[in-house]
């Protein structure tokens, strides 16, 4: 009695706790109601778990780790979504250990970022089923400097062990970025990092006693991780997962479990909406229902307007309310959500002066057509504690409303730091008037209190005196080719001097007017020349978590000749701003 006393006590503010006091709130709380509800052929329950057996699985395998590996050591994750990854994640916290998060063994390119993330983070050991581990010891080069434990000789352990006790401040994940554009970073999140993001989750989302969620994202990545997993843990109500595979195999799978299951809270980043909007009309089933779904969250990557509307059209007959749509902001360094909409709102839509937008003027431009405008959607506003503000990024001083500039975060949910990475900590965690905030190379701006994201660093470019973004550009072109996945690849001299366009697409039938529409899109960025390559389908390279990677895919197409069905080069007459103007 003792023991649930003190725990319903402090758990009162288990934000500032740790994910053990969250875990062993809700075994006191919910006993063995399932929270976990796993899909694992992406339709169908076959396999749940509750937090009273996660605790007693969670405690033999910690005693296994404790009994093998000296705390605290870093322990690599090598599992896909799955009932064992929860498991090991939480055996790794009990027995003092690190997880280490970040490698999806079936993605491509797992073995070549696993023996990086491995080398980098100086782990001691790395935590897994059987079978993936023996398909994977051969890959890393400090594989015989490590300890390789399978989860299901971790689970055999004679006698469990208690949770080692821990702080607020004590490292609680190691997480590693997608490494888009460069090498992959070890986030380093403290129990307190995440107990107070899955707050601000709970509380902007406004979590009710009936909620349901449902999610295919990656447990290996952020979204994943710490936007599923654990806020499920923290709210106590059911929460079904699949596999991300299942979902790419068939999009249809994830409107259809939402629809079976009743879930009210699921999402994911734009290209998950735009696949279903894609969707062909056999696999929508007429008598899906997706009037229970009211918060469908879209982060990760740039808000599309084009995808929103789609989408709420395709499924307007099935429930879908766009009301329901949900903007977020967020990224791994502060463990996950900076900044969200209003629950039942929609996203809020807002057209601006592209021309000003390219010299770093958000002007509003409600009246004026779609040449001479950039629809954007505002990523909301800051919850529990979080303060956004934007910076200009050479001078560090803050910018006024409506300019754009670096978008700089101040909140407990902030890292404490990349992991074994001096010189990036210096640049991108910095401390201004007593607060340390976290740099994120994001560029954005404010507009009535609500912040827009507009790209990142690794986006931006300056060309002919304008500043650009690739992924604005790339939005604009898919928007133009309906079918076609669009990257735009900045100039880099001495490599290339033009903007690179590629344009994949699944059959060969839109060559014939495809150098006219890019023509017609580039003119209206003022964009004169450019390069372009139409490539077929598989030639594009992603990061585990769906991101593209723009310059490894050129580099393989470049390599893949055959990949190419047209290229050129195009030259325009291009209107400059002051011709616009007279």
């Amino acid at each position: 009695m003792y023991e649930e006393e003190q725990a319903l006590v402090g758990i009162e503010a288990w934000k500032q706790r740790t994910l053990v006091d969250l875990l062993h709130f809700r075994r006191l709380t919910r006993h063995e109601s399932s929270i976990f509800l796993f899909l694992g052929d992406g339709e169908n329950v076959t396999e749940t778990l509750s937090a009273a057996e996660l605790h007693d699985r969670a405690c033999l395998a910690a005693a296994h780790l404790t009994r093998i590996l000296p705390a605290p050591a870093r322990i690599v994750l090598l599992f896909e979504n799955g009932i064992e990854y929860i498991v090991a994640f939480f055996a790794c916290l009990y027995a003092g250990h690190v997880p280490v998060s970040g490698i999806y063994p079936s993605a491509i390119g797992a073995t070549e970022r696993f023996t990086f993330i491995l080398h980098d983070s100086d782990a001691r050991a790395v935590l897994g089923k059987r079978e993936t581990l023996t398909l994977f010891h051969q890959a890393g080069r400090d594989a015989s400097k490590v300890k390789w434990i399978p989860l299901e000789s971790a689970l055999s352990a004679p006698k469990p062990a208690e949770p080692v006790p821990l702080k607020s401040e004590d490292l609680a994940l190691v997480q590693y970025t997608s490494g888009s554009t460069e090498n992959p970073k070890g986030v380093c999140l403290t129990h307190r990092n995440i107990c107070h993001n899955i707050h601000a989750q709970l509380i902007s989302f406004q979590y009710q006693d009936n909620d349901t969620g449902l999610s295919w994202l990656p447990f290996t990545h952020d979204m994943g991780l710490v936007g599923a997993v654990l806020p499920a843990l923290a709210a106590g109500n059911p929460f079904y997962f699949m596999a991300p595979d299942k979902f790419i195999e068939r999009p249809s799978r994830w409107l259809a479990a939402i629809s079976r299951y009743g879930a009210t809270i699921s999402g994911g980043p734009d290209f998950a909406y735009r696949y279903c909007a894609r969707l062909p009309e056999k696999e929508i089933a007429s008598g899906w229902d997706l009037s229970r779904w009211s918060v469908a969250f879209n982060g990760s990557e740039n808000i599309s307007p084009d995808t929103l509307g789609k989408f709420s059209q395709r499924f307007a007959p099935q429930g879908f309310r766009a009301s329901s749509f949900y903007p977020c902001y967020g990224l791994a360094e502060n463990a996950l959500l900076v900044t969200s909409g209003r629950k039942g709102a929609g996203v809020n839509l807002v057209s601006f002066d592209r021309t000003a937008l390219s010299h770093g003027k958000a002007v509003p431009r409600p009246d004026a057509d779609g040449d001479d405008v950039s629809l954007l959607a505002s990523c909301g506003t800051a919850h529990e504690d979080q303060c956004v503000i934007i910076v200009d990024p050479d001078a560090r001083t803050p910018l006024p409303e409506g300019h754009v500039g670096e978008i700089w975060i101040d909140s407990p949910s902030v890292s404490s730091g990349y992991l074994n990475n001096p010189l990036r900590n210096a640049h991108c965690f910095v401390t201004k008037d007593g607060i340390r905030y976290l740099r994120t190379q994001d560029f954005g701006f404010m507009y009535r209190g609500e912040l827009f994201h507009v790209g990142r660093l690794s986006e931006k470019f300056t060309y002919e005196g304008n500043v650009y973004y690739t992924n604005d550009i790339a939005l604009a072109l898919s928007q133009a080719l309906d079918s076609a996945l669009c990257i735009v690849v900045p100039p880099d001299l001495p490599v290339r001097d033009l903007p690179t366009l590629i344009i994949e697409i699944g059959s060969p039938d839109p060559l014939a007017t495809m150098r006219e529409t890019l023509g017609e899109v580039m003119k209206t960025y003022r964009i004169a020349r450019f390069d372009f390559y139409v490539v077929r389908k598989g030639y594009v390279i992603r990061t585990p978590s769906g991101k593209i990677r723009a310059d490894l895919t050129l580099e393989n197409i470049l390599n893949e000749k055959s990949s190419i069905l047209a290229s050129g080069d195009t030259c325009l007459p291009v209107a400059t701003g002051i011709e616009r103007m007279i």
